[in-house]
């Protein structure tokens, strides 16, 4: 774990040294949590990373990984869009969507499709830096191995999970 985040951070700060046009190229990292809205309940925590390829001053395309933790801690990997609403002023509104693929790292246990709209705004900082605050929803599907004994029998079964959440994340993007 140690190892992977370690590896995420390096791959960031070398990608930012490496672009020559600091305009194009653009990085966030974001936390989150949400209120959760499936059964059985579990709150998400989230922490995410991700690249961007500025296409014009308000469409962004790029790529996104992190952690994510409900029953069992997953690896989303996801293709983003982001769209800028207006012209960069003092609080700018964005919609943003992510869609991808998350993997499991436990065993007796697979990812599943990852979905994640959301809208927010953000303020700038120093250093071209932003604040960002979004609102969203998150669709985080997962399959997991269960067993269950009684006096009589021991049984295992695939359990399918499809967790529904309204997500809420802050982060920086730079």
């Amino acid at each position: 774990m140690k190892r992977f985040i370690f590896i995420v951070c390096i791959t960031v700060i070398s990608a930012k040294a490496q672009t020559g046009d600091e305009s194009k190229i653009s990085f966030a990292t974001t936390v989150g949590t949400g209120l959760s809205m499936s059964e059985p309940s579990s709150i998400p925590f989230t922490w995410q990373v991700l690249g961007y390829y500025n296409l014009t001053d308000r469409w962004a395309a790029g790529i996104g990984t992190g952690l994510s933790f409900y029953e069992k801690m997953l690896i989303p990997m996801y293709g983003d869009i982001r769209f800028q609403m207006g012209r960069e002023r003092k609080l700018t509104p964005y919609a943003e969507l992510g869609v991808g693929y998350s993997f499991a790292i436990v065993s007796n246990t697979n990812g599943g499709f990852f979905m994640n709209p959301s809208i927010g705004i953000q303020y700038p900082l120093k250093n071209k830096m932003k604040l960002q605050l979004a609102i969203g929803y998150e669709l985080q599907e997962l399959e997991r191995l269960k067993k269950h004994t009684d006096n009589y029998f021991l049984k295992e079964f695939e359990e399918q999970l499809s967790h529904h959440s309204i997500s809420f994340k802050a982060g920086l993007r730079f």
